[in-house]
C-alpha cells in the first residue's frame, strides 16, 4: 500500500510540474507577442511621423506679420468767448497732459517761395501772402526779437537750432512789419499762456501754414515762446504764445513748435500782461486791449 501511494504522489508531482511548465511556456509566448506588437506599432508610428515631417517640406509656410495700429489723438476745435473758432495754444488748462516717449512725427521742414524782406525792415508789407517764406535767415547767426507792446517790452532769444524753419517764418513776418500796430495779445490765461500775433479777428492770417518742428516732452517751461496752431498738425502761421505758469508747463502737450525763450522782460512786461487775464471770459479778451507796437529783429 505504501509503495502505491508514493507512486501516485510522484505521478501527481510530475503532472503538476508539467502543467507549470506549459503555463510558463504560454506566458513566455504571450510576452514575446506583446514585444513584437510594441515594436511593430512603434515602427509604424515612426514611419508616420517621418512622413509628416518630410511632407511638410513641400508646403509653403506663410510668414506671420504683426501690425500695430498707430495711436491717434482727436483734436477738437476751440471756441473763444466771442464764439469764433480759431487758432489756440491749448484747449484745457485743467487737464494734465499725457506725454509720450517722443513727439508726434513731423514732416521735413519745407520752405516756401515768399521773397525775403530787407533786414532793416524797409520792405513793404504785402496785401496778402501767396506762399510761406523762402529761407531768409543765415546759418550761424543769432537772432533776437524785441517785442514792444502798449504795456512794455520784452526780448525773445529765437531758437535757430531747434526750430530754424519756425524762426525763419517769424523773422520774415516781423521784417515785413506784419505784427507792427496791427496785432496784439488776444488771449491771456493766468498761470498758463499769453497768446499774441492775431491781426484783429482774422484767424486765418497770414494765409499759409508751416510744418511743425516739435520739441520733446518736458521742454515747455515758463518763458518759452511757441507757435500756436488750430489743433491739427502743421497748421502754424503767425500766432504765438508765451508759457507763463505751472498750468502751461504741466498741461501743454508737445504739439507746438518752440520759437524761443523770453530772455529779458519776463518778470516785468510779461507778468504785467498776465495780470490782465479776465477769469470771467476764459482769457478772451483780456481786461484791457494789449497791442503790439513793433517786433524788431536783431542779429549778432
Amino acid at each position: 500500500m505504501g509503495t502505491a501511494k508514493r507512486e501516485r504522489q510522484k505521478a501527481n508531482r510530475q503532472a503538476r510540474l508539467e502543467e507549470l511548465a506549459r503555463e510558463a511556456k504560454k506566458q513566455k509566448t504571450r510576452k514575446r507577442g506583446t514585444r513584437i506588437a510594441i515594436v511593430v506599432i512603434g515602427g509604424l508610428l515612426l514611419l508616420f511621423l517621418l512622413a509628416r515631417v518630410v511632407g511638410g517640406d513641400d508646403e509653403e509656410t506663410p510668414a506671420v506679420t504683426t501690425t500695430v495700429a498707430p495711436a491717434t489723438t482727436a483734436a477738437s476745435d476751440t471756441t473763444d468767448a466771442a464764439g469764433a473758432t480759431g487758432t489756440t495754444a491749448a484747449t484745457d488748462t485743467t487737464v494734465a497732459a499725457e506725454t509720450t516717449a517722443a513727439p508726434t512725427t513731423t514732416v521735413e521742414f519745407a520752405y516756401g517761395e515768399l521773397e525775403c524782406p530787407e533786414a532793416d525792415g524797409s520792405s513793404e508789407l504785402p496785401d496778402s501772402f501767396e506762399s510761406a517764406p523762402a529761407k531768409c535767415i543765415e546759418d550761424g547767426v543769432t537772432y533776437q526779437a524785441i517785442v514792444t507792446t502798449n504795456q512794455g517790452s520784452f526780448t525773445i532769444d529765437l531758437d535757430t537750432e531747434g526750430a530754424p524753419g519756425t524762426v525763419n517764418n517769424f523773422v520774415v513776418l516781423a521784417r515785413y512789419g506784419y505784427y507792427d500796430g496791427r496785432t496784439g495779445c488776444h488771449r491771456v490765461i493766468r498761470d498758463f499762456v499769453v497768446q499774441c500775433g492775431r491781426p484783429g479777428e482774422d484767424e486765418t492770417a497770414p494765409g499759409y501754414n508751416i510744418p511743425d518742428e516739435l520739441p520733446a516732452p518736458g521742454e515747455y517751461q515758463e518763458g518759452v515762446v511757441a507757435m500756436a496752431n488750430t489743433g491739427q498738425p502743421n497748421t502754424g502761421g503767425g500766432q504765438w504764445f508765451i508759457v507763463t505758469g505751472p498750468d502751461g508747463v504741466s498741461s501743454l502737450t508737445p504739439d507746438y513748435s518752440i520759437l524761443g525763450t523770453v530772455s529779458e522782460g519776463y518778470d516785468t512786461t510779461v507778468q504785467a500782461l498776465e495780470n490782465l487775464a479776465d477769469p470771467t471770459t476764459n482769457g478772451v479778451p483780456p481786461l484791457v486791449p494789449i497791442e503790439i507796437v513793433s517786433v524788431e529783429i536783431v542779429e549778432s
